[in-house]
């Protein structure tokens, strides 16, 4: 149990940032994603990658845009 408590202090050591929501290439609008996939009756996870693209919006604010 000694080595899983230094696995746990060494990661209560670290220090994380929050992610700035500007440097997101793109966003995903779960709600109309979801509302889309409860109206065909199908799980989010079934959705082909061409419907779960038109709910994506690129992030005019971040300068990490590229092509999807």
């Amino acid at each position: 149990m000694n080595g899983q408590m230094n696995n746990y202090n060494s990661y209560m050591q670290q220090t994380y940032s929050p992610i700035d929501v500007n440097t997101l290439p793109y966003f995903v609008n779960m709600k109309a994603l979801r509302n889309y996939a409860k109206e065909k009756g199908v799980p989010i996870s079934s959705l082909t990658d061409s419907e779960k693209e038109q709910f994506i919006k690129r992030n005019l604010a971040s300068s990490k845009v590229s092509n999807l």
